[in-house]
């Protein structure tokens, strides 16, 4: 096993020996660089994954946890200001078991966990005031899992409830959002949020929850509701409308004049509003009979005496003999009552938000391609596309006038030298490459030149100093490689000893001036073959 170790050893040592300066110095860099690479290589492979042990963490908890990370000898990092504490993957749940373990990280009590705490002698006062805590303290939670929200505190005032009062007051919200940087909450988030809140109290509509972000806006307040959302939404609805009558309007006049020839503008007027309409229609057919009747009639029959009804004058009064007048008289009076069965409609419509109340379209035409078509026509197409309604006070505009085409011609020129910089930089990009390969083509050659050159024999060489002995030595062996010739053991044996000096000596210099050696050697063998 030595032996075959060293032999392998003086077979590598000798082939380092016998190629060039150059050879060896890129082998060195190679080598070099595959120790580097694999030294970094390494370090990726086994550097642990981290993952959040917790985030969201108050000072005093983070303090806590990297304490006893510290004397546990665990590896960590903090991230996002301190908040966050992050360690190897493979150790998180460990970790978290350690620091429950611990009570880390405590925080606070808040929400529904309050009321755990109440003993039998906890007052009424106690009651609603952990009560109003533990609720803020549940919305406050929900409306930090909203994205976009680092915290949420949230204020809830319930009035006292008043047994012999009948008007009792509403409750109200205050809602602080501290918002993450660059988030800007729509009328919809809005919206979300204070129907969360109001939706968790009693008795709580919308228009009473205030939302404020912490750099003092006001997203919604009481007696706007959620003005802010419906404010986003009408103009979003007003937006998408305009936008679709605009393009097929623009669609025609592209196809008529050609592309950014002219430009339409339409402000729509939208009527998003609610509302319910209730009419009540009473019908009575011929024939039908009534539901209940009801008839009176009375009957006087007497003698003497002033006749009953007639007109008070001269004849209804009595003489001056004192004589009533008048003699026997009769009444009769008869009253009937029916109430018919009448038939009673009533309707209820609710109209959906959505009507146009009015449409304006105006339209600016390039004059230059614009100034022999027909505005006439171009003006019904464009009516015809938005469904303007003359009757409904829409209104349109149509004009001719020449276009200021500065901007574009600096934009068209600015990408015409945007696009020939790119072109340049790509194609010095290219010389620097070619160059490059180049330089390293040359340097590869120059190297494989100048092993070559080593390689080969040269002229301007040193003769050896070679003895008789070495000499006659070397001749024998060269003339003996070419022809066979008969050998006699006697004198072998006789000259052995003499031969193996001369070989040692040989071999002494052969290890010392391995090149002129090799290069005598050559020549005979070139010899020979000629």
């Amino acid at each position: 096993m030595n032996k075959a170790l060293a032999g392998t050893l003086e077979r590598a040592r000798s082939t380092f020996a016998t190629i060039s300066l150059g050879q060896k110095v890129v082998i060195g860099l190679l080598l070099a660089g595959l120790l580097l690479g694999g030294f970094f290589f390494s370090r990726w492979i086994t550097a642990p994954t981290q993952a959040p042990l917790f985030s969201n963490l108050a000072a005093n908890d983070a303090a806590a946890i990297v304490e006893e990370l510290n004397a546990a000898g665990v590896a960590y990092e903090l991230t996002d200001g301190g908040q966050t504490i992050m360690v190897a993957k493979d150790a998180v749940y460990d970790l978290r078991l350690q620091m429950s373990g611990q009570g880390l990280p405590a925080g606070q009590d808040t929400g529904y966990a309050l009321l755990d705490e109440q003993g039998i002698t906890t007052s009424e006062f106690q009651q609603e005031v952990t009560y109003k805590r533990a609720l803020e303290g549940e919305l406050s939670k929900t409306l930090e899992s909203l994205d976009g929200v680092n915290e949420a505190i949230v204020s809830v005032a319930l009035p006292k409830e008043e047994v012999f009062v009948t008007d009792q007051a509403e409750p109200t919200a205050s809602v602080l959002l501290d918002l993450a940087a660059g988030t800007q909450l729509s009328g919809e988030q809005i919206q979300a949020v204070t129907n969360l809140v109001s939706s968790s109290v009693e008795k709580m509509s919308p228009e009473q929850v205030t939302v404020t972000d912490t750099s003092g806006q006001v997203l919604s307040t009481p007696g706007s509701g959620i003005s802010a959302a419906a404010g986003d939404a009408r103009s979003q609805v007003e937006m998408d409308y305009q936008n679709r009558l605009a393009t097929n309007a623009q669609k025609i006049l592209d196809s008529v004049l050609g592309p950014n020839k002219a430009v339409v503008s339409v402000r729509a007027d939208v009527d998003l509003d609610q509302r319910d309409t209730t009419s009540k229609t009473y019908t009575y057919e011929e024939g039908t009979p009534p539901v209940s009747e009801s008839t009176t009639t009375e009957d006087y029959t007497g003698a003497g005496g002033a006749p009953v009804g007639g007109v008070l004058g001269p004849e209804n009064m009595p003489d001056a003999a004192g004589n009533a007048g008048g003699g026997d008289s009769n009444y009769t009076k008869e009253s009937t009552t029916a109430n018919n069965a009448v038939g009673e409609t009533t309707e209820i419509t609710q109209a959906a938000p959505g009507g146009l109340n009015r449409l304006t379209v105006s339209v600016v035409m390039d004059q230059a391609v614009a100034g022999n078509l027909p505005q006439a026509q171009i003006q019904a197409l464009v009516e015809d596309a938005v469904g303007l309604d003359a009757a409904r006070g829409d209104a349109i505009t149509v004009a001719a006038m020449p276009f200021d085409t500065t901007a574009a011609d600096l934009a068209a020129a600015q990408m015409e030298a945007a696009r020939e910089a790119e072109a340049s930089e790509a194609m010095w990009s290219m010389i620097r490459t070619g160059g490059i390969a180049a330089g390293i083509a040359l340097v590869v050659l120059v190297v494989w030149l100048r092993s070559r050159k080593r390689g080969e024999p040269e002229e301007d060489y040193e003769p050896l100093e070679l003895t008789d002995d070495m000499l006659a030595e070397l001749d024998r062996i060269r003339i003996s490689s070419t022809r066979e010739e008969p050998i006699d053991n006697a004198r072998a044996e006789l000259e052995a000893a003499e031969r193996l000096k001369v070989r040692s000596e040989i071999s002494t210099m052969v290890n010392e001036r391995p090149d002129e050696v090799a290069a005598m050697l050559r020549g005979w063998l070139t010899e020979n073959k000629a």
